[in-house]
C-alpha cells in the first residue's frame, strides 16, 4: 500500500482515539452556562467528529482503489 496512504490511516486513528478521549472525559463535564451552552460544545465536538469519520470512509475507500489499481498493474507487468 501507499505510504502516504497508510500515514493518512494511521493519523485518522490517532485522531479518532483522541475525540473518543475527549468525549469520554469532557463531554460529561455541565458547564455553568447552562445546557445550551452544553448542547453547543456537544453539537461542535459532533460535527467535527462526523467529519473526522466521513474523511476516514474516504480513505478506507481510496485504500480499496488503491489495491485494485496495484494488481492491475502487476497484471501488466507479467504480460
Amino acid at each position: 500500500m501507499n505510504r502516504n496512504l497508510e500515514k493518512a490511516m494511521f493519523d485518522i486513528g490517532k485522531v479518532d482515539a483522541l475525540m473518543a478521549a475527549y468525549e469520554n472525559t469532557y463531554l460529561d463535564v455541565t458547564d455553568s452556562d447552562g445546557i445550551e451552552r452544553d448542547n453547543q460544545r456537544q453539537f461542535a465536538f459532533y460535527a467535527i467528529w462526523d467529519a473526522v469519520k466521513m474523511v476516514d470512509d474516504d480513505i478506507t475507500r481510496l485504500a480499496g482503489d488503491r489495491r485494485v489499481i496495484d494488481v492491475l498493474e502487476a497484471i501488466s507487468r507479467e504480460r
